[in-house]
């Protein structure tokens, strides 16, 4: 008499077999292993901006990609790049660069803009930076804008 299991699992099929006649008292096993290839998704095209390790050339500071900055960061891009409504009646005054970690420019020319921060109570220590003829274009490339999280400590140049 010839009987047959199948054991079905992910990773493992065992097939059993009992023994073929009267007398014998062995079985037979075989176990046969099979891989499985997960499924890689293809990669998709990412929107293209310079690698985190480079730098910006006038500055010497590094980029940060639009996409990396915190939301409210994004939506002040916007804002800035309409002329407002800004949220903060400090938005928009001269940032005279005191720390000298922009690059050097005349007295005026770059401006401040507050990035809230969720649950604080006052405006924070995130702002984005603009130099003066980049207000208007702060959403395209010719955009001249940079990034601190800490108050002016660190800044890091937008990515065009």
């Amino acid at each position: 008499m010839f009987s047959r299991f199948l054991l079905v699992a992910p990773l493992l099929v065992l097939v059993a077999c009992a023994p073929q006649g009267e007398g014998q008292t062995s079985a037979t096993q075989t176990v046969q292993t099979q891989t499985v290839q997960p499924q890689t998704k293809q990669p998709q095209a990412q929107p293209t901006s310079p690698p985190a390790n480079q730098r910006d050339s006038r500055s010497g500071l590094a980029f940060i990609a639009r996409t990396a900055l915190p939301r409210e960061g994004q939506r002040t891009l916007t804002l800035i790049a309409n002329g407002g409504p800004f949220r903060y009646q400090k938005d928009g005054v001269t940032f005279g660069n005191r720390e000298r970690i922009l690059p050097r420019q005349a007295s005026g020319y770059y401006r401040e803009y507050t990035v809230p921060t969720p649950g604080a109570a006052d405006r924070g220590a995130r702002r984005i930076v603009c130099g003066q003829s980049s207000v208007k274009n702060a959403v395209n490339n010719a955009a001249e804008c940079y990034y601190t999280a800490d108050h002016y400590a660190n800044f890091k140049r937008i990515a065009p």
